[in-house]
């Protein structure tokens, strides 16, 4: 999408062209149209910083201009230029939201310093929104944490696609963070300049999630006492995040497999094609291939959404990401409850290493908020985490309390090795297959563990002993 910084829209060719020169001159980048809904149309493909439009234009004027641009390009700044005896209007529009006006005649010298100052007010805007959003001490929404080889293989394929126009599903259980990488990729693409969108398809009834989607029309329904757009709509030019797909009713589906073919809408209660440039990502916690032979999915709508398949694991099978997702977590709420919180008991980061984290990191993050809330002292200790995470499936001997982290770490990649070959019946092609790793990684590994020698017992499950030693784990 391309930049510029001034945007005119006068129903006068010559004052267009005469404004467009002068502002030119001065350096800016500078494009001219001669109505209100030309405006509108290239904003589809350009984004502008400040528009400069007439109040007084026929079909769409300035004032109905400048709400389209409220929905759609909120850091946008709007200079109207306004008659001396259409004062009252110019005073109508800053109660909107303009940022000034300019009377006629105009003066150039008056514009020039005008269009300065709502410059550097954007730049202004923008630069505090940044800093905004990365002081919010509790928002992971532009943050992915990791450490594990999982998710950096995840992390590789998702900055490989996050600036294309592919459509994506995210797969993976409650928890794992399947929204944060929807915005993720929202940020790294293209796109990022505009609002990201998202709804979730489970949390809504049918018709009220069809008017939250496609927008409605007066008396569509009762209630609808006016025109309202839909999410969609909202979408124009950036990314929309379909969540729960799988919750998608029947007529909802037609409409989005025509959403994904057509780029066209209609809302409730009306009839009139609208297009939209929507970039679309969906997400589920359920196997939608499963829901299309149950037929409960329509199968051409599976393969529209499923052009890239980004696979979330869970926190279970990436142990090695949950000592960076503490650390993160302990900073975060600390700020955000007043607390000072140094870090976890190596006790208790044992602990968590156990764990199966049916939750996944949405559990691990309520988990030390309680416990950052409640500890007394320096360090969270196992007392202050909740009774369930001693129960592991994993018959493991008691942990020495004075292992370090990159031992209890290493302890956890061996249960983790072990717990695979033993799935897979100590098949080392297999094994590593679905670990993610070479055969000679796992080799390397296993010669690391002294696990070359294992052998899987009949009838039972090994007992892992702590080793005297253990290597960094990586």
């Amino acid at each position: 999408m391309q930049r510029k910084d001034i945007l005119i829209a006068d129903d006068d060719p010559m004052v267009c062209d005469s404004l467009k020169e002068l502002l030119t001159l001065e350096g800016y980048s500078v494009d001219a149209v001669l109505n209100g809904q030309t405006a509108l149309g290239r904003l589809k493909d350009h984004q502008y910083k400040v528009l400069l439009s007439d109040i007084q234009m026929p079909g769409m004027t300035g004032l109905e201009l400048l709400k389209e641009l409220k929905g759609r390009e909120p850091n946008m700044l709007v200079v109207f230029i306004t008659g001396h005896g259409h004062i009252d209007g110019a005073v109508e529009a800053i109660k909107m939201g303009a940022y000034d006006y300019i009377t006629k005649p105009i003066d150039d010298v008056r514009l020039k310093l005008t269009m300065q100052r709502a410059l550097e007010q954007h730049k202004l805007m923008v630069s505090y929104q940044s800093l905004k959003q990365r002081l919010k001490p509790w928002d992971l929404q532009n943050t992915i944490l990791f450490r594990d080889r999982k998710m950096e293989q995840l992390m590789e394929l998702i900055h490989t696609i996050a600036d294309t126009q592919a459509t994506v599903l995210i797969t993976g259980e409650s928890g794992t963070g399947k929204s944060l990488v929807a915005r993720y990729i929202h940020e790294n693409s293209s796109r990022r300049h505009r609002p990201f969108v998202q709804i979730s398809c489970g949390s809504l009834s049918e018709t009220l999630l069809e008017s939250e989607l496609f927008g409605h029309v007066r008396g569509a329904f009762t209630g609808a006492v006016r025109d309202k757009k839909g999410k969609f709509e909202e979408a124009q030019g950036s990314t929309i995040f379909l969540d729960d797909i799988n919750c998608a009713s029947p007529n909802l589906q037609v409409k989005l497999l025509r959403v994904l073919q057509e780029k066209v809408i209609e809302r409730v209660g009306g009839n009139t094609p609208i297009k939209v440039d929507a970039r679309i990502i969906t997400a589920t916690n359920t196997s939608l291939a499963e829901e299309v032979s149950k037929q409960n999915f329509r199968e051409d709508l599976y393969y529209r959404i499923n052009v890239v398949t980004l696979e979330i694991p869970p926190l279970r099978e990436r142990l090695g990401d949950i000592e960076p997702l503490c650390e993160h977590f302990i900073s975060q709420f600390n700020m955000l409850h007043n607390r000072q919180i140094k870090g976890l008991s190596k006790s208790a980061l044992q602990l968590l290493l156990r764990y199966r984290w049916p939750g996944n990191v949405r559990e691990l993050e309520n988990i030390l908020e309680q416990a950052v809330i409640l500890c007394p002292g320096d360090y969270i200790i196992p007392d202050l985490m909740p009774p369930a995470l001693g129960e592991t499936p994993l018959p493991l001997t008691p942990v020495n309390s004075d292992l370090g982290l990159d031992e209890a770490l290493a302890l956890a990649e061996k249960h983790i090795l072990l717990e695979v070959l033993e799935r897979y019946k100590w098949n080392r092609q297999l094994s590593a297959r679905a670990l993610g790793i070479s055969r000679t990684t796992l080799f390397n590994k296993m010669r690391r563990f002294e696990l070359l020698s294992y052998r899987p017992r009949q009838g039972g499950v090994h007992t892992i002993h702590e080793p005297e030693e253990f290597h960094s784990y990586q």
